[in-house]
């Protein structure tokens, strides 16, 4: 898979410094339903807007842990995975390094309530169904003010271009 962007404290906060962390791994979709509808997974206690998708375990390939994510955060099974990238951050102010596997995912199954963590659950979590203009806007949107979130924000951008590059220019 290729790499769609390295984040840095120097990209995303305009700071210098570098984490030699090891890295957590993660996998991540842009996930399309039938209806042409984007989901977008909406954190009301941080007023976070983000893509669906999470760490991979242990003895999990990056797309059965995206199969799995996307199950338990939108309640939806997800096939017609396209591999769209891989973006690296590091994030040297948290001393956390993270490697994300994007993928472009269609929802084959009808959604069943999600199985959300605890965390999410407090932090009302919920998944939302919108256009791609409107994913866009909402997760662009917001100025915020902790590293964790601008992170967030860089990074599902990254994918969101990325993907608007080279999936829906001449749509």
């Amino acid at each position: 898979m290729e790499i769609i962007c390295e984040l840095n404290d120097e990209t995303v906060l305009g700071t210098g410094g570098r984490s030699g962390a090891m890295p957590r791994y993660t996998a991540r979709a842009i996930v399309k339903d039938r209806k042409g509808r984007y989901a977008v997974m909406y954190a009301r206690k941080f007023s976070l807007y983000s893509l669906p998708g999470g760490g991979i375990e242990e003895g999990e390939s990056p797309t059965e842990a995206l199969k799995r994510e996307v199950f338990e955060e939108t309640g939806c099974v997800c096939d017609r995975i396209t591999e769209l990238g891989i973006i690296n951050e590091n994030r040297a102010s948290l001393d956390f390094t993270q490697c994300s596997y994007y993928y472009v995912a269609e929802v084959s199954e009808q959604a069943v309530a999600p199985a959300l963590t605890e965390g999410e659950i407090k932090s009302g979590t919920s998944v939302e169904w919108h256009s791609f203009e409107e994913a866009v806007e909402l997760i662009s949107a917001p100025k915020h003010t902790t590293v964790q979130r601008k992170y967030l924000q860089a990074r599902d951008l990254a994918a969101l271009n990325e993907y608007k590059k080279r999936f829906k220019e001449g749509a």
